[in-house]
């Protein structure tokens, strides 16, 4: 009797112990956002380092002593890789880089383990889309990020290692320099800036993929460089690119970057497997014009054209690279190249037109009359051609695409005939030759009014283009405005000489002699005699 009481006492205290379990619905979204939330995304660790932890009893040592922990927690992965052990060491480590402040040691460290459980997916058959293996390449961007952001980077140079030490250990770290168009060498830029700790605003889109390695902007500087730097064709703020660095361990203290180049490489062997590259192609266009003054002097360059005259040019937005066309952009009236940046940043998005378009941007004050811009810009395609394509061998070259929006297209329009002495007879009823003027004069109306079609644009594309004038450029707005532009000093002669000239022939308003000297919203009247034949030449 008194053993069957016992029975009984033991199966209900067994009874007391049993959960009760329980199904509800649940909303999917915040199911996803409590199983993502990791160290990654708060102050928490994930559900894989917490299970870990737990199994192993490390609770305690994990709040307690974090080194400890992770020590423990390597040294388990050696013997078991397929358990999640490493993987919550991963996640431990960067809470301490983190919790350390600026130990470049410990994220290295972090980087390093997260390496290692990805070649464990790799080479175990892990599978390289689960969630285990997505969170360790996460693991692995983020230390590599955080690295970026506080290494002194002394290793982009020529020749040149930096060595690390700390918490995490000692790694003596330099740049890959391999020479091929995969990925960029030392001494091609001075700084890489992760976007993972950049916020872009101001873009329509932002064109980001996570994958592996973390992205960045590869900067070259020019003004802020020291000492400063003026390369050809480079805007002042810097040439600035998309790059994608990832570390690779030779052996446990010697750490090799890699900085990809995207337009070219989409993935990597790694450990016999391939990866894909993670790829951010906003942020180095949002970084070069958070930059420049460009974004105001669309307007100002109307009005103030003196004030902008040395910025006018044609300036590369990356690295120029002799195997892709050339493909320029010019900005209209009252504008700037950052008109571009988002139709820049949608084409940037498309790997295949970026492996074989490079682009370019023209700057012009836009209050100068369109064939002094024109004559600018069929100089500034000289000069291109001179330094990049001297003998003319580059067929890229001979194959350029140019980009005109609004007045932008009359200007490329232009680049593309012939002019004969059409042109000149928009302004004078008399030969070139015949009219008398100061020799400075002459020089100027020379190269502005006669000039050939430039052989190395293959295809233009119009963007809202008035082929045919605008009748904006006759409302009170328009007057207002081209009342106030002020015309640079060296029109003086030529003012001058128009004065002279118009009381002399008294030429009609056929001619634009008969109007005088032109602004940009002059020739954009839909009777401007510059635009008529602009219109009739083919």
């Amino acid at each position: 009797m008194l053993k069957t009481l016992m029975l009984i006492l033991a199966a209900l205290s067994l009874t007391g112990c049993v959960r009760e379990v329980r199904v509800y619905s649940a909303n999917p979204a915040q199911t996803l956002r409590i199983q993502q939330e990791s160290r990654l995304t708060s102050h928490s660790l994930s559900k894989f380092t917490q299970d870990a932890i737990s199994q192993l009893d490390l609770v305690e040592l994990a709040n307690t002593d974090r080194a400890e922990a992770v020590e423990r927690l390597i040294a388990l992965a050696e013997k078991e890789p397929d358990a999640l052990w490493r993987l919550a060491a991963t996640e431990i480590l960067l809470d301490l880089a983190e919790r350390s402040g600026n130990d470049t040691s410990l994220y290295l460290a972090c980087a390093q383990q997260a390496d290692l459980e990805l070649q464990r997916a790799i080479l175990h058959g892990g599978g390289l889309l689960d969630t285990r293996t997505e969170f360790a390449a996460k693991l692995n961007r983020r230390a590599t990020a955080h690295f970026l952001a506080r290494s002194a980077q002394s290793w982009l140079a020529e020749d040149t290692a930096e060595i690390v030490e700390g918490a995490g250990g000692r790694y003596v770290i330099e740049l890959d320099a391999t020479d091929d168009r995969a990925r960029f060498g030392p001494g091609e830029f001075d700084r890489l800036k992760p976007t993972d700790f950049m916020r872009v605003q101001g873009m329509r889109n932002h064109h980001r993929l996570d994958a592996f390695g973390a992205p960045a902007v590869a900067i070259r500087e020019q003004q802020d460089a020291d000492p400063p730097r003026s390369e050809p064709f480079v805007p002042p703020e810097g040439l600035m690119t998309a790059a994608t660095v990832t570390l690779r361990f030779e052996s446990t203290d010697r750490v090799v970057v890699e900085a990809w180049n995207p337009d070219y490489v989409r993935s990597i062997q790694r450990h016999g497997g391939a990866l894909r590259l993670s790829t951010d192609v906003t942020a180095p266009i949002a970084e070069l014009f958070s930059r420049t003054s460009l974004i105001t002097s669309g307007r100002k360059g109307l009005t103030n054209i003196e004030e902008f005259l040395s910025r006018l040019g044609i300036y590369l937005h990356e690295p120029y690279d002799p195997d892709k066309i050339p493909v320029l952009m010019v900005h209209g009236l009252r504008s700037s190249p950052a008109t571009w940046r988002d139709l820049l940043n949608g084409l940037r998005h498309d790997p295949d037109i970026r492996e074989r378009y490079q682009f370019w941007m023209f700057y012009y004050p836009t209050g100068l009359p369109i064939g002094r811009s024109a004559m600018y810009l069929r100089r500034w395609l000289e000069l291109v051609r001179q330094h990049f394509d001297p003998d003319g061998s580059n067929p890229a070259m001979q194959d350029m695409v140019v980009l005109g929006h609004s007045m932008g297209g009359l200007l490329t329009k232009a680049a593309l005939q012939d002019s004969g002495d059409s042109f000149w007879h928009s302004l004078h009823p008399e030969p070139f030759d015949e009219v008398e003027m100061p020799d400075s004069v002459r020089t100027h109306l020379d190269e502005v009014f006669f000039y050939e079609a430039n052989e190395q644009i293959a295809r233009v594309v119009f963007i809202a283009t008035p082929h045919r004038g605008s009748g904006f450029a006759n409302n009170w707005i328009s007057r207002l405005g081209d009342w106030l532009i002020d015309l640079p000093e060296d029109f003086d002669d030529v003012d001058a000489w128009f004065r002279t000239e118009q009381a002399r022939v008294r030429a009609g308003r056929e001619y634009q002699l008969g109007r005088g000297v032109p602004s940009s919203i002059d020739d954009l009247q839909p009777d401007s005699p510059h635009l008529r034949v602009y219109l009739q030449t083919p």
